[in-house]
């Protein structure tokens, strides 16, 4: 009887464990987790940076920030994948230095050359005009001095003067050096600053005194006399480049460390770049594709209207929304060559939905990402 008992208990228990799918289920979603998907916005710390071995707290240039943040993304976020998006904040060393520094006295022939005829100089025109006939290929953050006879009507400085030339971010400008009243009038007991910072800031000051009237976004770049001590004991002069930008009330120096952001996906296998920005149509959006498609598509455009979607089973081809929402992110979005959107919009299919339409601007159009 016994023997009975023990052969029906082990029978049960292996029809229990045949019978039963949620443990099967839970073994599977245990052996294979299923990733999370996430839209993150965050800032890189320093112990950020100390993952890829980045102990500045910033990179070189944005090429390498591509590289490393997908390595910083996987180290705090493993349980994100295919799907998630991630806008990171992040710094890279950017310092404005000299690249080259030439110089050139203008000779009769020049003067020929540029057409002035009377041998001088009278405008800043006729200074870049000069720089660029006599440096017509330069590199970024080059500096030429360019000596030269000027004559403007009676003014003070008419008679030999030099000027310093700056190469920067594609173009040239006329660079302010400071006097030596001006490094007075700025604290320095020395026609230099022995601390580039400090050279930055209180040149900044002094071009807040001279140039309030600009337009914001003006920039403007200085050479100043930077003095330092090698590593030999020997005391060193040199010219130190500085770019500024006007904001509207102040003079704002260009640091040798600048914020960048950086927008990547998880393709499902790991981060990569990806300037996709994601958008849901709003009310708004609606109303005004409808208003855009009474003609083209009379009964799409008074669905959109009334119910705020789009009918997918009966009044919507995939082709027409995407020319209806391509035309619509022309109006309301710049015109970027290469931008990607992602964007979100109601259906009815029927029944309430959800779609989405991953777009990349090309050739003056919306076309869908391959």
């Amino acid at each position: 009887m016994k023997i009975y008992n023990i052969i029906f208990l082990f029978l049960a228990i292996a029809m229990f464990q045949a019978c039963n799918p949620l443990e099967d289920e839970l073994e599977i979603i245990n052996a294979e987790p299923q990733p999370v998907v996430a839209d993150l916005e965050l800032t890189l710390t320093s112990d950020d940076y100390d993952i890829v071995d980045k102990s500045f707290g910033n990179f070189n240039d944005e090429e390498e920030a591509k590289e490393l943040i997908p390595t910083i993304l996987t180290e705090n976020y493993p349980q994100l994948g295919d799907g998630s998006s991630a806008l990171v904040h992040y710094d890279i060393y950017n310092p404005v230095r000299i690249g080259e520094e030439v110089a050139f006295e203008l000779t009769e022939e020049d003067y020929v050359a540029l057409d002035q005829g009377f041998g001088t100089l009278s405008r800043d025109g006729h200074i870049y005009d000069a720089v660029e006939y006599k440096y017509p290929s330069p590199s970024a953050n080059d500096v030429v001095t360019l000596t030269y006879e000027w004559f403007c009507g009676g003014c003070a400085e008419e008679g030999t003067r030099a000027s310093k030339v700056a190469y920067y971010d594609g173009r040239w400008y006329i660079a302010y050096v400071p006097t030596d009243d001006d490094y007075t009038f700025m604290g320095q007991r020395f026609t230099n600053f022995d601390s580039r910072s400090t050279g930055r800031e209180r040149i900044g000051k002094l071009l807040d005194t001279r140039h309030l009237f600009d337009d914001e976004g003006t920039i403007r770049t200085t050479v100043f006399t930077y003095t330092y001590v090698n590593d030999d004991g020997d005391r060193q002069f040199e010219d130190f480049l500085a770019a500024y930008s006007f904001d509207g009330n102040n003079w704002i120096p260009f640091d040798d460390v600048v914020s960048r952001t950086l927008q990547l996906g998880h393709d499902g296998n790991t981060w990569v770049p990806d300037n996709t920005i994601k958008y849901s149509l709003t009310a708004d959006d609606y109303a005004a594709i409808a208003d855009a498609t009474m003609d083209s598509n009379p009964s799409g455009s008074n669905s959109i209207a009334q119910f705020g979607n789009f009918d997918v089973g009966a009044l919507w081809s995939p082709d027409q929304i995407l020319e209806a929402i391509g035309n619509h992110l022309l109006d309301i979005f710049p015109q970027v060559e290469g931008q990607k959107y992602l964007v979100s919009y109601d259906t009815w299919e029927p029944g309430a939905g959800v779609r989405e339409l991953h777009v990349i601007f090309q050739g003056g159009t919306y076309v869908l990402v391959e």
